[in-house]
Order: structure tokens, then C-alpha cells, then sequence
């Protein structure tokens, strides 16, 4: 690891962030608050909207790692200590990772930890740690860890990329990458691995390549609202379509056989840097309004990290 001067930059604020970040822990809670409907013995109109609203809220991971990628670029280039940047990376994220992988472990295994041995109840902890499953929303702090412990090498190749004025060749490749993974994992080859980064890196990327060009991007696409709202609904209806036939042949949600997946895979990348786009444009709106609403998803926000963590305790007590 290089040893040298943390060379980081502090960029000035940039208050979309904020909104985004309230976007995307409401959509979260979209998620998890809809999910349900895989229950349902029977397709019809009810599953039919949480179906939609699923598959438009599942930006929100997406959107999350792209801020990743664009505050990391941002703070952290060029010639800066590795050591110093994951000493930073742990203490933001470790600490509540094991409190709360503690406190879900114990939440949902109430009566296995009142009838078992201490060791077999510490046993149960280090393996909820270890695999992010002590609640099935803490898998994203596997992804966000890869991405901290790979950042100092992913940025180098980005910026091997960027000098050489290739970084759109290194996006398209990542979005190859990233689909032919996530397409993967509805086949035999994959099946069995779980996601981790490579199903998300395209997206990472996006955010690097966004923080260097952020005031171009910005004047390009912040016109166009409507375009990008009608694109977004469109691809939410397009990516249900093959869901849509499995449900209406007598299959539930979960037993839904993997390849009536594929073809939402091939389009999601572009889906959601359409519904990146849209939500952008939205976050930008409300920067220059004092409303109760832009209040409210400013403040939503800037605790999204807590609400995060606490949001499923509210929605299974």
C-alpha cells in the first residue's frame, strides 16, 4: 500500500445529493413495504401495482452505489494513502454494521437465542456478520465493503482510462460486464453465487465518470424532465412484461422460473440511468424550493443512512 500524503479533495456541496439520497431510502422502503405481494396465491390488480412499484423502486440500490462513486472520485485521486482511506472507510461503516447485524440477529431469532448455549448463540452472531444476513436488507453493506476495499484499484483503472480519453469505452465495458453477471445469475452458471460488486460496477462507474463531468452532464440532460419520466414508465412497464406472463401461468413471484429474469436484465442498466436522470432533475428542482416537500425529502436525506439501518424494525415489529 502507498504510504504518501492523503492527496483528497473536498468538494463543494452539492445539494442534489442530499435529495437523492432521501429518493432512494423512500425507495427502499417501497420495496420492503410492497414485497408482500410474492405472497399473493393469485395475480390480479393489487399485484399488479406492487409489481410495478417493486420494479421502479429497485433504483434505489443503483443509486446509492452511483453516490459512492461520485463522492469517493470526488474526495479521494490520484496519490493518497490507502491506509489512511480505509482507517476512514471502517470507522464510517463497521461499527454500525456489527451493532446492527447484532440487534437484527437478535430481533429475528429471539426464541433460537433464548433456548441455545452461548456458544452456539456467538456462533450465530459471527455468521450473520460474516454473511450480511442477520436482516435481508443488510446485503448492501457486503457491496458497499467490496467497494471500499477495491476503491484504490478501481480508481486507478479508471483513471488509466481517463488519461488515455477511453473512460466512455471503460463504462461500456462495465455495463457489459455487469449485465452478462446479473444475466448470469438466472442461468446454471451462476445461479448459486450470491451479488456482490460486479452486479452493481457499472453503476459505480457511472459515478466516477459523473463526478468529472458533472456541469457538462448537468446542462445536457437537465431540460428534459418529461422525456425522462415518460422513458422510466415505459421501461417499468417493458421490464415487467415477462414477470407479468410468469404470474398470469400459475407461477407465484418466487417460484417464477429464472430465465422469465433475463430479458428485465438486459434492461435495467439503461432503465435506471433514465430513472437516474429523471430523479435528478427532480432533486435539482427542489434545491431552489423552500416547500414543506423539499424540506421534508432534504431532511430524509441527510439521515437516509439511519433510516436505513432502523426502517425494518418499524416495518416488521
Amino acid at each position: 500500500m502507498k504510504n504518501a500524503r492523503m492527496s483528497q479533495t473536498t468538494p463543494h456541496t452539492i445539494e442534489e445529493i442530499n435529495y437523492l439520497r432521501g429518493f432512494g431510502v423512500l425507495a427502499v422502503i417501497a420495496i420492503h413495504t410492497t414485497g408482500y405481494f410474492t405472497e399473493v396465491p393469485q395475480f390480479n390488480t393489487l399485484v399488479l401495482l406492487n409489481l410495478w412499484t417493486d420494479i421502479f423502486s429497485q433504483f434505489a440500490v443503483p443509486l446509492f452505489i452511483l453516490i459512492s462513486g461520485f463522492v469517493l472520485a470526488k474526495k479521494y485521486r490520484g496519490d493518497f494513502s490507502w491506509i489512511e482511506f480505509y482507517k476512514k472507510r471502517i470507522r464510517s461503516i463497521i461499527p454500525q454494521y456489527i451493532l446492527f447485524s447484532v440487534l437484527y440477529t437478535i430481533f429475528n431469532n429471539k426464541s433460537v437465542i433464548l433456548s441455545h448455549s452461548w456458544s452456539s448463540n456467538l456462533k450465530l452472531f459471527f455468521t450473520s456478520i460474516l454473511k450480511a444476513d442477520a436482516s435481508y436488507h443488510l446485503w448492501f453493506f457486503a457491496i458497499i465493503i467490496q467497494i471500499y476495499i477495491l476503491y484504490p484499484l478501481l480508481i486507478k483503472v479508471y483513471d488509466f482510462f481517463r488519461q488515455r480519453n477511453r473512460s466512455e469505452l471503460l463504462i461500456t465495458l462495465l455495463m457489459i460486464l455487469q449485465t452478462l453477471w446479473m444475466v448470469g445469475l438466472h442461468t446454471h452458471y451462476l445461479s448459486g453465487i450470491k451479488l456482490n460488486l460486479i452486479g452493481f460496477i457499472f453503476y459505480f462507474g457511472i459515478g466516477i465518470y459523473t463526478s468529472d463531468h458533472y456541469e457538462s452532464l448537468q446542462k445536457r440532460f437537465s431540460r428534459q424532465t418529461s422525456v425522462w419520466l415518460i422513458a422510466a414508465l415505459a421501461l417499468t412497464l417493458g421490464s415487467s412484461f415477462s414477470i407479468i406472463i410468469g404470474l398470469t401461468t400459475g407461477y407465484r413471484y418466487n417460484t417464477i422460473p429464472p430465465y422469465f429474469f433475463i430479458g428485465p436484465e438486459l434492461i435495467y442498466p439503461i432503465f435506471r440511468v433514465l430513472t437516474f436522470l429523471l430523479l435528478y432533475n427532480l432533486a435539482r428542482s427542489l434545491v431552489t424550493k423552500r416547500s414543506v416537500l423539499a424540506k421534508l425529502v432534504h431532511n430524509i436525506g441527510v439521515y437516509s443512512f439511519g433510516i436505513y439501518l432502523i426502517h425494518i424494525f418499524l416495518i416488521n415489529p
